[in-house]
């Protein structure tokens, strides 16, 4: 395994969940265009592997969603993520930039979807951890050492 492989495989083992969804709807729409590209230089080989790369990763993302918690909305991307796939195994078969275009539009929408529900989880659990802080945290005193020329916090921390 090469060094960006490494790097790679520990980014995506390290992020949060939100960062890996966002990453799988960019490299979807990523392998779409560059699908695009080839068709348009009748390179049917490297358009037909990376439409399979941007199904897989649609696959992927539908595979794992919670039907049970999701509820409707579950019920929803399922239904959007098998249309993404069949249509895109369409665009596959005939060759149809057109159809392409629209599996693009389909995945941005998407994408921008999530970078905005995800973008307000983070700021409302963010709120939330400074207010359990702020309610649960007691400074009671805070008295710097001085001696040495060197400072260093005496705090006394109290829940």
């Amino acid at each position: 395994m090469d060094a960006i492989s490494k790097y790679e495989n520990i980014n995506v083992n390290t992020v949060d969940q939100g960062t890996l969804i966002i990453m799988a709807y960019e490299g979807a729409i990523n392998f779409v265009k560059e699908a695009k590209e080839r068709l348009a230089q009748n390179d049917y080989a490297g358009k037909s592997i990376n439409i399979s790369n941007a199904v897989s990763i649609i696959n992927e993302l539908n595979a794992r969603l919670n039907m049970e918690k999701g509820g409707e909305t579950a019920k929803n991307l399922n239904k959007l993520y098998t249309f993404l796939s069949i249509h895109l195994t369409t665009a596959n078969l005939k060759k149809d930039a057109h159809k392409l275009d629209e599996s693009l539009t389909i995945l941005q929408n998407l994408l921008n979807g999530w970078r905005i529900i995800i973008e307000k989880d983070r700021m409302q659990n963010q709120k939330s951890a400074a207010s359990n802080i702020n309610s649960t945290i007691n400074v009671e005193t805070v008295q710097p050492n001085m001696s040495n020329n060197s400072v260093s916090g005496g705090i006394t921390v109290s829940a």
